[in-house]
């Protein structure tokens, strides 16, 4: 069963100032034109699919698991050792 803590979805402050800065950087972008505002929210739109992917760990490397080590076991008397 899952862990509910380990998935819940957290926001950083910064990541949340950031959010509220593209809004508010939007809502003044339209209040220079539509074109302005079209062009605010493209930007804004990758901005915050970054912070999700990057919130989500997406790209993020898994601790690398060492393997047990593994005994091999001598040959068997009865088996030839090969000599070349």
């Amino acid at each position: 069963m899952m862990d509910m803590a380990k998935s819940r979805f957290r926001f950083t402050i910064s990541a949340l100032l950031i959010f509220v800065a593209c809004i508010a950087l939007n809502i003044w972008l339209f209040r220079l034109g539509a074109l302005w505002g079209i062009l605010g929210l493209n930007v804004t739109k990758h901005v915050v699919i970054a912070l999700l992917c990057q919130n989500l760990g997406v790209d993020r490397a898994d601790a690398p698991k060492s393997p047990l080590p593994r005994r091999l076991s001598p040959p068997s008397p009865s088996q030839p050792l090969p000599l070349a």
